[in-house]
């Protein structure tokens, strides 16, 4: 599982900019799901015993265990896909099984997108297909556009939902999720007018008032400040998780994502956003499913019978006592203590479904049970020959500061 997981962050270079606009959730989605990003030109590729050593210019900006693209070698074994393994300020290494040998041709490198297809698409609007469709066949679809009754200076999100089928952009004509019989365009279409509009159900934040870090006595309607905000999304053929940071100065990263869980004779879909059907004057609730386990921010499709039902929703608790400061994981107020000797001990996010029945855990993601907040923020780290990376986010506006685990890599290193 691990070595095939890829992360995209805000860190590399030319990497796709989340700012104080509309559409650019999708710049970042269409990036890293779809097409990669950051070409730069390669000056050499030479390998010796296994290794290697790939040279640029300048700093490249990419980070260790990312995923690169190598494209423009005479030599076929070396365009494709591979995990940098080592790095240094001007150079990159992985493992190729080839002879000693020195590349040739006009070679250029990117960071690797995920594989997924974009099926539709309009202005500022996307539907995603997973690369594996044989676990996730469900589709995304992502609204980052300016809905006509909302203002265009208030806060920003994408409106996000899973559909069970669809014949284009706006096909919302299958079973989606989440739905409600009473209001069947509450997710995607703004109702109100002024201050007092309600736009979209279930949000992906990523700009938000500055204040909004540290309390939720914030409005949509106050607006929020330019400038560009750091990212990261971590994800795999079938699924993935969005960190962005929904402020400029303060620290409010919110994780959100979307995956299938393969439970019995199907894989159910899963949706984690900020679940928000308020008008723009009401309090700027900036929560993740992720980091509370009693919130209903997890829209799914189907129960643990494979029922389907209209605005079902499901919760996540972690592999123990879920009051765990509301399951922010590796926070210094945890009151489990581990011998140091025994470093971090993690475990997974399990999801129950709308009736509580467990269906199984969530890919790639774990819980800490123990204090790890001295761990640096989106800086992998090595647990034995297994290595991580953690993303720092906060559970709520004004809550504590807790982290997500991902394994990037196991197995040691060149």
């Amino acid at each position: 599982m691990a070595n095939n997981i890829k992360f995209f962050t805000s860190l590399n270079m030319n990497a796709p900019s989340l700012s104080n606009d509309w559409g650019v959730l999708i710049d970042i989605l269409d990036a890293c799901l779809v097409t990669g990003y950051g070409s730069q030109p390669v000056a050499s590729i030479g390998v010796e015993n296994g290794i290697a050593i790939v040279t640029f210019n300048s700093p490249h900006g990419l980070q260790q265990f990312q995923v690169i693209e190598l494209s423009g070698a005479d030599q076929p074994e070396f365009n494709g896909e591979f995990k940098i393994l080592g790095v240094g300020a001007t150079t990159i290494e992985f493992s190729i099984e080839v002879p000693d040998q020195v590349a040739t041709g006009t070679i250029s490198c990117k960071v690797a997108p995920l594989g997924w297809d974009k099926k539709f698409s309009g202005t500022h609007k996307a539907v995603y297909q997973a690369k594996d469709k044989t676990l996730n066949p469900y589709f995304l679809r992502v609204d980052n556009s300016l809905d006509p009754l909302y203002t265009a200076n208030y806060a920003k999100y994408g409106k996000v939902g899973i559909l069970e089928s669809c014949t284009g952009i706006d096909d919302l004509t299958g079973r989606q999720a989440p739905f409600s019989e009473d209001e069947p365009t509450r997710n995607w279409i703004a109702t109100g007018s002024g201050s007092g509009v309600k736009n979209g159900w279930f949000k992906w934040q990523y700009a938000v008032h500055e204040a909004s870090a540290t309390s939720n006595s914030y409005y949509e309607s106050e607006g929020t400040t330019n400038g560009n905000r750091p990212w990261m999304l971590i994800g795999d053929d079938s699924g993935f998780f969005i960190i962005p940071h929904a402020t400029v100065n303060n620290f409010l990263a919110i994780p959100y994502g979307f995956c299938c869980i393969q439970h019995g004779e199907k894989s159910k879909p899963y949706l984690f956003a900020t679940n928000r059907w308020a008008s723009a004057e009401y309090n700027n609730l900036c929560e993740t499913p992720l980091g509370r386990s009693e919130l209903i921010s997890v829209a799914c499709l189907y129960d643990h019978n494979n029922q389907a039902a209209n605005t079902r929703f499901s919760s996540l608790t972690p592999g123990m006592k879920s009051n765990i400061v509301n399951i922010s994981s590796g926070v210094a107020t945890n009151n489990i203590k581990v011998d140091p000797l025994d470093g971090h001990m993690l475990t997974p996010f399990y999801v129950l479904d709308p009736n509580n029945y467990l269906i199984g855990k969530l890919p790639m993601i774990h819980f800490c049970v123990n204090d790890a907040s001295t761990l640096p923020d989106k800086t992998p780290f090595n647990i034995g020959n297994d290595y991580f990376i953690s993303c720092r986010y906060r559970n709520t506006a004004g809550g504590v500061i807790g982290s997500l685990f991902v394994k990037l890599h196991e197995g040691g290193l060149l």
